[in-house]
């Protein structure tokens, strides 16, 4: 193998591998990065709380995925390394052994999607693993209930065939739950939810793969969902479903109406005191309402994902005031935790006058009025409502699947799902009234009358019904909001509007500013440098916002200077003769005994920094850093330090001499800050603006000013 092929081939293995990260709680990761879910488990696991072991296929390998239309090889060994660390931390062996391993593999974009990709439990399931099982719990129950959740999941996600044959082999079940789990990102539903509320489509999704506790396991087992406030009102009150002998799915889906928290409470109360516990921690963590998942294994509690609330309007006007009067938050961000569609909400009647028999009564799962024609097709709801129409949808449970109606429909009506169903949090989110559980024949009962939707009360009754008055207490925390806006309550959603518009003006202006201020010759320099890239990553290089990049990347693709790729842009044939052109433009203007001057004085560090590094990955040539060694990668990280110190005379020096490379020493400094900040990614990880990473661009620009080559500079020893 050439020393080409090897770098290539190093660098694939270095890439796949930080494609992967285990999600210990030790360093503070990039929600952008790893996306939401893995972001709350590596949250939680750095607040001390109950969590089951996981480890994350970053965004980076969802790029990894859309590009090449499969999992890497390098980003498969390192998931195979992910396993091994759950093996590890929980003592069991995937797919085999005395104590199986089983795992969920769930999505988790950076903006919370709830219930629009998808999900696998109990993954690692087969028939050697089912008789294991019952030998260790002596449960057969358990073990057949499992391996059924599991081949119907499996079944409707991955395969797409109810009838579909499921394979024996845990990891080929892993690899293609995995690459199911990245494709749910293009999903319909997904998409859907993605134009509605505004999210753009190059975000991607990270995959996050957890040992699985078991809610069905025994009579002391079960799951839940916790809103540490209640999401209709806003109202400082724990709020939440438990259901025994339940997984996760069972709950969100709606499939099933769960139990009050008071009966986990009753039957279990030290770990209902331990669950209020962690709710009260992770609010105070997250300054906001959260949205908590849970499960109970034979009386010990894990929690499984902690997130921002979906709320009502109600909720959002409540909690943002109390949190404010509380102190967790300013009283300027409570006003940027509403919107004016949120005010003007809550300033319409959230009940209805009703006197007699209603047709259906539920729970509440979004308070408001809303009347229409009953319907229980979400694409007959989604037609009627585009000719003018006003419907009801009426569902035995929603699904993701049924996004389209919910969003046509005026309110929502479900027979069966609690208060923390995938019916109950969508209707929050996007403002539709809705009571769920109303019974398995609330459709029958319905569908074709014209029905008023009371979410406030939990009913749905004939015709159209009249709306009370806006209740004093409301009132008072619109009213707050307006004092703290210096306005009146008319006034208030007015005055959202404006700094909302003027907010957009100022970031539309702020924008454009900014991308004029990006020249072709150092974004073009850097995609050059890197091959491809994404819109992040160019941002931290050229000092600029991602929008603004993002806006300039767009204008190069125009012009045919660059193309688009799942994983970023790259310089086409006609880019790079320009780029040439412009490296050549500002050659001239360089002084050239300066810049050899400071390119030989670089190439004395240059040794000592690759020095480091390999230092960093390897102990010996032999033997890799496992970095378990504190001591060892103190004093690594020390040289580093130092060499930083040493280096900062000659980065100013560089800057003086080619301006465009004075904004090297930012990058630099902000490497060395997030790696004593504990993030120890920062030291050489390439997909990060990492201290190596600069270090080789910086190097590749100083070859570039000089005239020189790449080639020409391995072959005599000074690059690598």
């Amino acid at each position: 193998m050439t020393a080409g092929a090897e770098l290539v081939e190093r660098n694939e293995e270095a890439a796949g591998a930080a494609a992967v990260v285990e999600l210990d709680g030790a360093c503070a990761l990039s929600r952008d990065r790893i996306g939401g879910k893995a972001w709350s488990v590596n949250r939680m696991r750095a607040l001390g709380l109950a969590v089951p072991p996981a480890f994350v296929i970053t965004i980076d390998g969802w790029a990894d995925f859309a590009a090449r239309g499969t999992i890497s090889e390098d980003i498969w060994r390192a998931v195979r390394a992910g396993i091994a660390a759950l093996e590890r931390g929980t003592g069991r062996t995937f797919g085999s052994g005395a104590r199986p391993l089983l795992v969920s593999v769930r999505s988790g974009a950076a903006v919370s999607m709830p219930g629009m990709m998808d999900t696998v439990l109990n993954l690692g399931m087969n028939e050697v693993v089912a008789r294991a099982l019952v030998a260790e719990t002596g449960n057969s129950d358990y073990a057949g209930d499992t391996r059924e959740r599991f081949r119907a999941q499996y079944r409707e996600t991955v395969l797409g065939d109810p009838a579909g044959v499921v394979p024996e082999d845990p990891w080929e079940q892993l690899r293609a739950a995995i690459s199911a789990v990245f494709r749910s990102w293009d999903s319909p539903r997904a998409q859907i939810y993605r134009r509605n509320r505004g999210v753009s489509g190059t975000l991607g999704t990270a995959v996050t793969v957890q040992a699985m506790v078991f809610g069905n396991l025994d009579e002391k087992s079960g799951t839940g969902v916790l809103f540490s406030r209640n999401p209709n009102t806003g109202e400082r009150a724990m709020f939440g479903e438990w259901l025994v002998g339940g997984q996760g799915e069972d709950v969100v889906s709606g499939r099933t109406t769960p139990r009050p928290l008071a009966e986990l409470a009753a039957a279990q109360p030290q770990v209902h005191r331990q669950l209020v516990a962690a709710a009260h921690l992770l609010e105070r963590d997250g300054r906001d309402i959260q949205d908590i998942e849970f499960t109970v294994e034979s009386g010990a509690l894990w929690l499984l994902q902690s997130r921002p609330a979906k709320r009502s309007a109600r909720a959002a006007v409540r909690a943002a005031v109390a949190m404010a009067e509380e102190g967790l938050i300013g009283t300027d961000e409570a006003l940027t935790r509403v919107t004016a569609e949120q005010v003007r909400a809550v300033l319409r009647p959230a009940t209805g006058e009703s006197t007699g028999t209603p047709l259906a009564r539920g729970e509440s799962a979004c308070p408001g009025l809303a009347a229409g024609v009953a319907v229980s097709d979400p694409h007959e709801a989604e037609r009627r409502a585009e000719a003018g129409e006003d419907v009801i949808l009426v569902r035995p449970t929603t699904s993701p699947d049924d996004l389209h109606g919910m969003i046509a429909a005026r309110g929502i009506v479900t027979g069966l799902g609690g208060v923390t169903s995938h019916a109950a949090l969508v209707s929050r989110e996007i403002g539709r009234p809705c009571v769920v559980g109303c019974g398995p024949g609330v459709v029958a009962a319905l569908v074709g009358r014209l029905v008023t939707v009371d979410g406030g009360a939990g009913t749905v009754w004939p015709g159209r019904v009249e709306g009370r008055a806006v209740d004093a207490s409301t009132l008072a925390d619109a009213g707050r909001l307006a004092g703290w806006a210096g306005t009146d309550v008319d006034g208030l959603a007015a005055w959202l509007d404006a700094r909302a518009a003027e907010g957009h003006t100022r970031k539309e202006a702020e924008l454009s500013a900014r991308v004029t201020e990006i020249p072709d010759l150092d974004l073009l320099r850097l995609i050059g440098i890197k091959g491809r890239a994404a819109h992040d990553a160019l941002a931290a290089g050229v000092g600029a916002a991602a929008e603004s990049v993002a806006v300039r990347c767009e204008e190069l693709v125009a012009r045919g200077l660059c193309a688009a790729t799942p994983i970023g842009v790259r310089l086409t044939p006609e880019g790079r003769q320009h780029l040439d052109g412009l490296l050549a433009t500002e050659r001239r203007a360089v002084d050239r005994a300066q810049i050899a001057s400071v390119y030989a004085e670089f190439c004395a560090f240059n040794g000592d920094l690759k020095e480091i590094v390999t230092a960093w990955q390897m102990k010996d040539p032999a033997t890799a850093n496992d970095h378990a060694d504190t001591d060892y990668d103190g004093a690594v990280l020390a040289r580093l330090s130092e060499l930083h110190g040493e280096v900062q005379p000659l980065l100013r020096r560089i800057g003086d001499v080619a301006p465009r490379l004075a904004r090297y020493s930012a990058r630099f400094a902000q490497a060395i800050e997030r790696i004593a900040d504990g993030d120890h990614a920062w030291v050489a990880r390439p997909v990060l603006d990492s201290y190596h990473t600069v270090w080789f661009e910086l190097h590749e620009d100083l070859i570039g000013l000089c005239g020189l080559s790449r080639a020409d500079e391995a072959a005599a020893g000074r690059a690598h």
